[in-house]
Parts: C-alpha cells; structure tokens; sequence
C-alpha cells in the first residue's frame, strides 16, 4: 500500500511523493498534522524531527522559495530552560508580524494596480487583539512605512498608544462608548500631530463631540459607522436589529442633517462598517460590500469632505487548513479578500462618477494569529490498557466475570462487531448488579480492566474489516489516553473553552517517529473544563490527537499555534495560574535567533494581589500561627525556620509546575 506526501524538498520545492506506507518519518509527520496547511509557510519539520519557525512566508511569485531564515522551536526551548525559564512558555515572532503586515498592504496595493484603483489602502491595527504592548510596538514599526493606523475602542486603550504612535500623521480611530473625558483626550490628540478620527456609533455621541470641540476650540474629524442591513453574516440575524453598534439609515441622514445645521458637514471623513470576526465565506463579504458601497456613494452626495471607506476586520484565519467555509477555516485567500473589496468599491464609485475613496481595514486576527505559540511539557500520561495475550486470574467465579473473559478468548474479526455490543451490555449489567449489592468491589475492579483490554483488542482487530461501523470509529476516542499538561486552558487558550475554537496543535519534538497513541490534552485546573478534547482534521473536527509514547527521562513538548489573537487579554486567573513567560524571538537573516524581550510570568504574590491578598500580610499572619505552633510543641525551631523559607520562596515562584 503506497500514499502521497506532499512535502518540501531540501532546497525549498513543493514536492508530491508516493512512499509506502509502512515507512515514517518527518513527511508522514507533517501531513498527519496538517503543518503546511494551516501554517501558512511559517512553520516546516526539520529532518531531525523538529519543528522549525519561519519569520517570512513565502509569496506565489517566489515558485515555492522557501529561503526564509528559520529557527529550531525545539532547541529554542531546551536553551531557554537551560537559562532557568521554564515552561509553559508563549513565544512571540516579531519577524511573523512584521510579514503579517507586509502580506496585506501587499495584496491590497497588488488589487489596487490591478484593478487601476485611484486611491490608496493603509491597515488599521485593532488594538483589542491584541494589546500586549511589545506586539503592538512591532506592528507599529512594520506598518511605519505604510502609515499603518492604530484602532482603540476604550479610553485605556487610547492612553496606551497615544505618546508611542507618534508618527507623522499617526491615524488614530476611536471607536467604543464615549464619555466626555474619552472624546476630549482623542480631540486633544490632534495637537500632538496624530490624525484622530471619532467614530460616530450611537446617535447620542454627536452632541457630545459637538460640545467638546466648542469647549476645547479643535475641529473633529469623524467617521459614522452604519449596521449593514444583509443576512447571512451573523448566522440568519438581521443587523439592523441585532448589530450592538452602528446607525440605521434614518439616524444616519439626522446625523447629516445635524452636521449641516452646525455648519460642520465637513468633518465627516470616513463611512465605517463592521462585517464581524472570523467571517469564513467570501460570499458573506461580498453581501455586505455591495451595501455599504451604495451607502458610501449616497453619504458622499451629502458629505464633501468624506475620502476614507473603513471595511472594518472580518478577515478569517484558516485554523484548520482546509480552505473552507467551516468555522476554524476561510475559503478565500487574503488576495481574493483585497480584489473583492477594491473591485467593488470601484465599481460602484465609478458607475456614481464619484471618486475612488482611500481604504482602510481593520485586520487584526489575520495580523496577529500567526505569530503567537504556546509550548507546554507533558508532566504525565494515563495510558488506556492495550490488549494482552493473558488475561489475569478473575478474583471469583461470579458468571459476569467469567462472560467476559470468554469474550475476551473468543474475539475474531468475524464477530468483532457483536463482541462489542456484547461487552456494552456486560458493562451496564455489571453496574447494576454492583449497585445491588451481587458484585464486590474487588470483583468489579477486575471486570473494569478486563473491559477495557477488551475494548482495546476489539479495536485492534477491527482494523482488518472491509468496512468500519461508526461505533467502532469511536473507540479510539473511548479508549484515548489523557496527555497532563503544564498549563491552564482557561488562561493561555481561553477561546479553546469558551467558543469551542479550534487551534494546531503540534509535538515539537520526536517528529521522525510514529505517533501511536490516540490522545486528548488536559491542564493543571481543578476543572473538567480544563481540557481540549477537539482537534484539526481534514473531513471533521477529531475527538483526539495521535502522540507519541514519551521516552523516559526525555521531556515531551507539545507547541498549541496561531494563538496570537485574542487570546492573552481573555486568559482568566482559573485556579490562580498567572500569566506564561513570554519570549520574544527575532530571526537574523543569518539564521541567528536573537531573543529581543523576555517577559517574566506571574509570581504567585502577584496574582495573590489581584485577589486582594497581601503577600506581607500573609507572611504575618504565618509568623504568628508558627509562633502558636511552637508554643503548643507541634513544630520544632528547624522545621518553623525550613517553612518560613519555603513559604516566602514559594510566593516569588512562578504559578506553573517548576522542576
């Protein structure tokens, strides 16, 4: 039996090689785990079975040139904890941004030429996405050249990026609820030579900015956000009635109209409109686009000063690689995105005689996503029981037990099928019968592992039938091994828990060996939920992921990708497990890995604080119960001594396990 790899070459071709499939090694790796797929160039298997990191992926025109300077994750790692940081680690790529960046003010400026566009694009960078200020201050150096813009949509995060996007000209959109304090600081800003534009999103904000610029003496500039009316964005709804921003028609000519009566027409600039995030299919952009350029057109009838058309973000990461409409995937590429939206507002401009406006979106996922990694250790496996050639010796002669191990004897490819429905319904007669009291606990210990090496030679020689039922596909998941991990689901991939997001998730080591056993990932959390029991496949979401079988005494390193979207400023403190240490990773031309910052996790004393304990306070309050202790004659001088110590070294520690 032979299957096809697709794999690149050594010198960078994108090669289709038919191997037999007894054989394994880095390509079966890399196709069993979708790299190339969803990695979108930035990540490749080394020959030694590693995974490496790409700062530049690779561009169509380039006919599969994959000359980018890499770095090896795995020896990355080991380095790191031979420094002293330990995992969990999050690694951050500033070159993955910068390239994120570049590739679309890339495939809008392509769009731009090819459809012979007479205005110009330039990306806003949503803050909310990520607001870690070391990310943003590698977007902003990428996008100096472009005059990437910057959106906030709260006053934090405009007094965050207010003294750092001092570029000339720097665009600042301000989106979000606004108070009076909140519209003061963005029209304040405009003396400092950035380019604010106030986002009018509830028909109130008007007045408020009317009142605040007569009160400071600065003219506004504004962009009116309007709620696309189509279906088919946010599943069925209507937006016009669910969208939670945004003006209707009718609020928007009063705005117009207001606008005219102050004599301040002229500070509409911009039309700006909200498709969603994670939009995976083309036709849903194309709906709203056809909308909103009509309100553009209509808007700049009224409006003479209005240049800038603001698509807002939307553009989808494909998480699982498969290029399609599913909810982790997209399937549209960034250029058919930049074509689609240039195209259709010039066209509509040109059939209005009006003039092609500048524009901007807001991208943020598709910026950020890639950059971003978590890399964690298996501390522990609990491995399902496989089958064996003896069963041991029942306990008793009870009729259940010996039932079982018959089936266990009797087992062939023919009655495999039956075998299994038999073993079911042993399994609930014997809970039943434990429940009245007909089975000790001895007995049904014995007859639990029987089941289950019993399960596991079911699955095994089910493997030779023509044909799989689907209660046989779901034995892998029965009989899948819990992976204990170093983390905290709810703080490093919170999305993963909350929306059900799917995420790559790759062995970064041990990747020229077959993986064997079927696994799910579970955290450090006193929680069920802290678990991640869904993967990326090709036809389906999986209930499992194949790994390896640890070597004794070598760790197991498990890297979770393109979590560099939301997911940081969501993290919860679940159980107190803090932030990850972050490392920032620049890639030389040259190869060199240069570590640009290193961002310490959380200590314990510190997300104690955001609980409102005290670290000294707790070290006090130590002091007087060793005090009592010693009194009583339950502690010796020594041993309070080796606690007061351990105590106050615990509380600088990282809030992870630690070897």
């Amino acid at each position: 039996m032979y299957i096809a790899i697709h794999m690149e070459s050594a010198a960078g071709e994108l090669k289709t090689e038919i191997v037999p499939s007894t054989e394994w090694d880095v390509r079966r790796s890399a196709e069993l785990y979708r790299v190339q797929s969803w990695g979108a160039g930035y990540f490749a298997l080394s020959p030694n079975g590693s995974l490496v990191v790409r700062s530049r992926a690779p561009r169509p025109e380039q006919n599969g040139d994959y000359s980018s300077p890499q770095c090896d994750l795995h020896a990355l790692v080991t380095s790191l904890k031979q420094r002293g940081i330990d995992l969990p680690i999050l690694f951050r790529f500033d070159g993955i941004l910068r390239d994120r960046v570049n590739f679309i003010q890339t495939a809008f400026d392509d769009a731009i030429r090819e459809v012979g566009y007479r205005g110009t694009y330039r990306l806003a960078y949503p803050l909310k996405v990520n607001q870690q200020r070391h990310v943003v201050e590698s977007i902003l150096q990428a996008g100096r050249q472009h005059g990437l813009g910057l959106q906030v949509g709260s006053k934090a995060e405009l007094l965050a990026v207010l003294p750092i996007h001092d570029a000339p000209g720097a665009l600042l959109l301000c989106n979000g609820f606004k108070d009076d304090e909140y519209i003061e600081l963005a029209l304040m800003a405009r003396t400092l030579g950035r380019r604010s534009i106030i986002v009018i999103e509830q028909p109130s904000e008007l007045e408020r900015v009317l009142k605040v610029s007569a009160q400071l003496g600065i003219e506004a500039e504004l962009g009116v956000r309007i709620k696309p009316s189509v279906k088919g964005v946010y599943g069925d709804s209507i937006l016009t009635d669910k969208s939670k921003f945004g003006l209707t028609p009718h609020e928007l000519v009063t705005l117009v109209e207001t606008l005219k009566d102050h004599g301040k027409i002229e500070w509409v600039k911009m039309l700006h409109f909200h498709m969603g995030t994670q939009i995976t299919s083309i036709v849903a952009i194309k709906k709203v686009l056809k909308e909103a350029c009509r309100i553009y057109v209509e808007l700049a009838k009224l409006c003479p000063a209005i240049h800038i058309m603001n698509v807002g973000g939307g553009l989808a990461v494909d998480y699982d690689g498969s290029n399609t409409n599913f909810e982790g995937s997209m399937n549209y590429s960034v250029d058919e995105y930049a074509r689609d939206i240039v195209y259709a507002i010039e066209e509509a401009c040109r059939e209005a005689e009006i003039p092609n406006p500048d524009i901007i979106s807001e991208s943020g996922r598709a910026v950020t996503a890639h950059h971003s990694m978590l890399v964690v250790e298996v501390t522990d496996v609990a491995h399902t029981l496989p089958a064996v050639d003896q069963l041991e010796t029942p306990p008793s002669d009870h009729e259940s037990l010996i039932k079982l191990k018959d089936l266990y004897r009797d087992l062939t490819l023919q009655n495999c099928v039956e075998t299994l429905h038999d073993a079911l319904e042993v399994k609930e007669e014997l809970l039943e019968r434990f429940i009245q009291g007909d089975l000790n606990v001895v007995e049904r210990g014995y007859a639990e592992r029987v089941i289950k090496h019993l399960l596991a030679k079911i699955r095994e020689v089910s493997k030779g039938l023509d044909y799989t039922p689907e209660e046989m596909e779901r034995l892998d998941d029965d009989l899948k091994d819990l992976y204990f991990c170093n983390f905290s689901v709810f703080q490093s991939i919170p999305d993963s828990w909350a929306a059900n997001q799917l995420f790559p998730i790759v062995p970064i080591n041990f990747l020229d060996r077959k993986p064997t056993r079927p696994a799910m990932i579970v955290d450090l959390t006193c929680d069920s939920d802290g678990k991640i029991s869904r993967f990326i496949d090709l036809k389906d979401v999986s209930p499992h992921v194949l790994f390896h079988v640890p070597d004794s005494g070598t760790p197991y390193y498990i890297g979770i990708f393109l979590i560099g979207a939301y997911q940081e400023i969501l993290g919860d403190l679940h159980n107190l497990f803090g932030d990850t240490h972050a490392v920032h990773v620049n890639i030389t031309d040259d190869g060199r890995t240069e570590l640009t910052h290193v961002v310490e996790g959380d200590r314990i004393r510190e997300v104690l604080s955001y609980v409102q304990y005290d670290a000294q306070d707790l070290l006090e309050r130590l002091r007087v119960s060793i005090e009592e202790a010693l009194k009583k004659g339950l502690l010796q001088p020594d041993e309070s001594a080796k606690l007061q110590k351990r105590f106050k070294e615990a509380l600088d520690g990282y809030t992870y396990l630690v070897k």
